[in-house]
């Protein structure tokens, strides 16, 4: 477990299944994905025993600590061993959004990518127009690497990505060190 002052980061369980059904079918969430389609208790559990064998990603269930309750899901993915770099992913938070929960969750994953794994890179894509979400990484230290003009199609359109990345001698930096421990 990974643990943070409001919130801490576990392992997800077949018990956690129908509740990231739920989260996954959710508009405000989904929303924010690359690709979608109505998300089934059947399909979620294939996703989850492939998983299970998959060595380039790792997934928490975020998980306020008071209230012992699932809030969210974070995770690397497309971890690359060999150069020490990952993708930022697979991260949400049912309706804790704007709570500060986002802020731990990250620094508890900064920490454990760059102090644990000891890797070098970490990449994000986002949504151009998902604003709050590329303050906070910018908040952390992301840089904005480059844009992907019409990426994704999404309600009739097409939106344009940004690729961000956090390197270690960012992540060491005074500066994001000084965020990361508000929430350790």
């Amino acid at each position: 477990m990974i643990t943070g002052k409001r919130i801490h980061l576990r392992a997800i369980e077949y018990e956690d299944l129908p509740r990231m059904v739920e989260w996954r079918n959710n508009p405000e969430i989904y929303n924010y994905f690359f690709e979608h389609e109505p998300t089934s208790l059947a399909m979620q559990t294939r996703w989850f025993e492939k998983y299970m064998s998959c060595q380039d990603e790792k997934l928490w269930i975020i998980e306020d600590t008071a209230a012992h309750s699932p809030i969210g899901t974070i995770g690397l993915v497309n971890i690359d061993w060999r150069n020490r770099k990952a993708e930022f992913g697979r991260f949400f938070l049912g309706n804790y959004r704007h709570c500060g929960y986002g802020s731990e969750a990250e620094s508890l994953i900064l920490r454990y990518f760059f102090d644990y794994m000891n890797m070098n890179r970490l990449q994000g894509f986002v949504f151009s127009d998902n604003t709050h979400v590329l303050n906070l990484h910018e908040g952390f230290g992301f840089i904005h690497e480059g844009r992907f003009n019409q990426y994704i199609y999404r309600e009739g359109g097409y939106v344009d990505i940004v690729c961000i990345a956090i390197l270690r001698e960012h992540y060491l930096s005074e500066k994001t060190q000084k965020i990361i421990s508000q929430y350790i």
